[in-house]
This record gives C-alpha cells, structure tokens and sequence, in this order.
C-alpha cells in the first residue's frame, strides 16, 4: 500500500482524492464535481497521480485519440502515457494542447510519461521512460519494427550508454525525472550502480495473478515507484480469461461495493502501491477507471486477491529472447500465440487483444 506520508490529498480524509488546480488556472468548469487522483512523491522530487490514462490501444490514433484524451481530461485524468511506438503523441498532445487553451487545466497540472517530445508540441516531459532494456536497430523514423526474413533487428548497445543519454536531457531542461520499463531486478541494480541517478520509475507488467511482489518489493525498498501496465490482465471475455476476472468472487465483490470488476481491480492495484495506468476510449469506462478513491476493499478481499494462484506473463517480447538484455523468464513456455513474425512485441500484441466489451479495450 502507498504510504499516506507519499500521497497529497485536498483534506484530512486520504479516501479523498486531490484537487489539482493550477495558481494561474481559472478554475475548471463544474470544479466541485471534478475529482482527481492523488499524487504520489518520486525521488527525483516531483509528483506523479497514483492512476494514470493509457494511450496503448488498438487503434486509438487520430479524432478517437483526441476524442479520448479530451474525454480523459475533463473527467479528472491529469496523468497521460503514451509513446512513440504507439503513434499517437501527436494526438495525445493536441488534445492536451488544447485544453491548456480552453483554461480548464495547466501545463503544470499534466503528468506525462512517453519517449519522445517533439511530437506532443510541448518543452518538457515529466517523465522519460527507457522503454526496453533491448534496443532495436535503427532505420529510420518511419521504421519502428526493423525486421529481416522475419526476425526483429537488434543491436548490442548497452542500456547504461542509453540511460547516460537519459540523464543529460534532465540537465538540459528537456526531461523532468527518468525511468524504466520492462527491466528485471538484476537490470534495475546494475543502472543504479553505474550511473548518477537512479530510475524515478519502473513500468512493468501487473495484475492480480502477476503481482511480481518480489520486483515491487525491491523498488520499493529502493525508492522506485512502478507503474502497471495491463492492469487488468487484458480481459478476453470470449474464453473468460483471466479467470479471476469472470469469477464468482469478483461478482461477489462486484455486488458488496457496487462497482465494476475494473474499479475493484484498479483500488486494489492502488492500495497494492503500484500505479496503474489502464487504458480506455468509451467516455463510460474513462469516468468509471477514475472514480475508484470513494470506496476501500476489505481486508479479506484484499487477501483474497493478493492470493490469486500465479499466472504467467503475457507481454512476452519472445521475438528477442535470445539477446543477452532479454529480461524475462526465458524457460517459460509461452501461454500466448500471436498471428504473425511480431510476436508478442507490445504494440502488435496488445492491438489484437480481445476487449472486456466489444466497444471498448478498458484495461492493458
């Protein structure tokens, strides 16, 4: 669970979720229905919400995006992930341009996590991730999956050169903190070791089943916030997977507290002390992912969700298991095929990934 000393709230009662109003903003409209996530301190000093709004979604490009994103803003989001991998950070920062025009939020009040600037149209980010510990081969801009006779491109440059690069854009102004995505235990402390600064964050995969306590465990201790992704364990309604999901548990839970199977999962991902950054189009789901700060599962629901029996991953990147700086489990059989040479690389896989409704992909 995140620490109270760590969250800032807009009154005494952290089941209360801040507002986040700029100095300079005037206030934004229907103020005292507007409730936002709380933030959470990282080491670099800046705060970050505890809930984000994930852009990795199939299709989630162009007027959708924007549409999304404007959606996101107005129903309290202020924590935005996005890529360039995914090919929407141009949308996702007009979006956010232009609410910054209309007055109903400040830069300052913006979280951003993605890995690219000039696109978003903005001078800064909040957060730069190192997306992968394996970098693949440069072509060009408009190449982001290299492949030949059916195998993705790689090089053999080294993380640290990387993150070294990394922490000369927050001397210049252009990064706020930095971070990691998808590295292990192992990877984490050797970037520790052999730089200047250590990660703000680590965003790896988590959900009930793959809780990953050891690795939590570990940042934690070392002042390391992570952020979910695939909170949810991507739903699939079509063979009930994860089976936790469709359970008679979770809709005992869903009938105690009154709440969807994606808000239960999303407090309790919260109260775990991850951040989870689900991902949603549908204006219903975007509200719904938010308002999860009015209610508290039980101890024993807590317990009971923590003591879901281990499942296996399911962002793999098996295409590039055989590098050296591939950072997962490499004897693991993979329990998820996909249709195509890009197996299991992120984008590819989770675009194909079957929705928890047919009109929306709510969660990672």
């Amino acid at each position: 669970m995140i620490p109270s000393r760590y969250l800032t709230t807009c009154d005494d009662d952290n089941s209360r979720v801040a507002m986040i109003l700029g100095g300079d903003q005037r206030p934004l409209r229907g103020e005292s229905t507007i409730l936002l996530a709380p933030k959470i301190k990282l080491s670099s000093g800046y705060e970050m919400p505890v809930l984000g709004f994930g852009t990795i979604y199939f299709q989630l490009r162009g007027f959708q995006c924007t549409s999304a994103v404007h959606c996101a803003v107005e129903t309290g989001f202020r924590h935005f992930d996005t890529a360039y991998y995914y090919e929407n950070e141009k949308d996702v920062g007009e979006a956010l341009r232009t609410q910054i025009k209309m007055g109903n939020i400040s830069r300052e009040n913006i979280f951003l996590t993605t890995k690219q600037l000039k696109l978003l149209g903005f001078t800064y980010i909040d957060l730069y991730l190192l997306h992968f510990p394996v970098g693949y081969k440069h072509m060009c801009d408009e190449i982001l999956k290299p492949m030949s006779d059916g195998k993705l491109q790689t090089t053999d440059v080294d993380y640290i050169d990387t993150w070294n690069a990394m922490e000369e854009l927050v001397k210049l102004g252009m990064v706020r903190s930095i971070g990691l995505s998808n590295f292990n235990m192992e990877q984490v402390q050797r970037v520790i070791q052999c730089s200047s600064s250590k990660p703000v964050v680590n965003q790896v995969e988590v959900w009930p089943g793959f809780l990953q306590k050891d690795l939590v465990d570990y940042c934690r201790y070392n002042g390391i916030v992570v952020t979910a992704y695939s909170p949810f364990g991507q739903p699939n309604r079509e063979n009930h997977s994860p089976t936790y999901f469709f359970s008679e548990g979770m809709k005992r839970l869903v009938k105690k507290y009154k709440k969807t199977s994606g808000q239960i999962v999303l407090r309790f991902l919260v109260d775990y002390g991850v951040v989870p950054i689900p991902k949603a189009a549908n204006p219903l789901h975007i509200s719904q992912n938010l308002n999860i700060f009015d209610f508290k599962l039980d101890d024993s629901d807590t317990r009971a969700l923590l003591g879901i029996k281990p499942k296996k991953r399911i962002v793999k990147y098996d295409i590039v298991k055989e590098h050296p700086f591939y950072p997962f489990e490499r004897d693991e059989e993979s329990q998820y095929q996909d249709v195509n040479n890009l197996q299991n690389v992120p984008l590819a896989r989770e675009q194909r990934e079957s929705t928890l409704n047919d009109d929306d992909q709510r969660g990672e």
